[in-house]
């Protein structure tokens, strides 16, 4: 019996390990390419990872109020991030854009995990005020140079929040990322949310090593993002099966 126990817990251990870890790493789909309109259709069977309303340094009241689901795909020319908002109140229009609602995505490009930001590094910030922008031309900011990333985002309202779909560069002046299986990247996630129009009411963060909010300057704190291909390899006998039809 303890045999068979033991083979049992080497088969969930690797057939039904989820593709993405909450927290430490994100399995990132090579190649698949979406359009960037905002409509999440096209991403169905992709790993959507939670990040709810009490996961970060402010916690929300509820997951109505403030909470995100995001997932990412490459290929040969851009890595994707779709992040799915709930937020019951949108607000935009403070000087600072963190202390409005958005959205922040961290790259750390060569993973050296190096503290202070090398020029390999961005905090690319994504504000409600792009809401039916331009998808070419959006308003970034964000600390390392995140507004000159070259990074595209069609951004929607949609029902009990805003969708956000970007389309960073893998190669651009400030990185040449490879999305070749296997390679990893430093990668986090975070979401303000303003609820009064005075500032930043509630903060959560993807990455469980960010505990004092400070990935916008230390890239210590982020996690990682690995490249996978479409299809994960099993061993012999064993039928090949997506990433994308792993679900939590």
């Amino acid at each position: 019996m303890k045999g068979t126990f033991s083979f049992l817990a080497l088969a969930l251990t690797l057939f039904i390990v989820p593709a993405a870890f909450a927290g430490t790493n994100y399995n990132c789909q090579y190649p698949v390419t979406v359009t960037l309109d905002g409509n999440l259709s096209d991403w169905a069977g992709v790993e959507f990872i939670l990040v709810p309303h009490d996961k970060g340094t402010g916690p929300a009241p509820n997951d109505a109020d403030a909470s995100i689901e995001f997932a990412a795909v490459a290929d040969d020319s851009w890595l994707y991030v779709a992040i799915d908002i709930k937020d019951d109140v949108i607000k935009s229009g403070e000087t600072n854009d963190w202390q409005d609602d958005s959205v922040e995505i961290y790259i750390d490009a060569n993973h050296a995990r190096a503290g202070a930001y090398q020029n390999d590094d961005a905090q690319i910030t994504i504000d409600a005020s792009n809401i039916g922008g331009n998808i070419q031309n959006p308003h970034l900011t964000g600390s390392g140079g995140g507004a000159d990333t070259g990074t595209h985002v069609a951004v929607v309202e949609a029902a009990g929040g805003w969708v956000v779909e970007a389309a960073i560069p893998l190669n651009n002046a400030k990185w040449n990322i490879n999305p070749s299986p296997g390679n990893v990247i430093g990668f986090n996630v975070h979401f303000n949310d303003d609820d009064d129009g005075g500032g930043r009411d509630h903060k959560l963060i993807w990455s469980d090593l960010d505990v004092d909010d400070n990935s916008w300057q230390n890239t210590t704190r982020f996690a990682d993002l690995t490249f996978v291909g479409a299809t994960a390899v099993q061993p012999s006998g064993k039928l090949a099966t997506t990433w994308a039809s792993i679900r939590k």
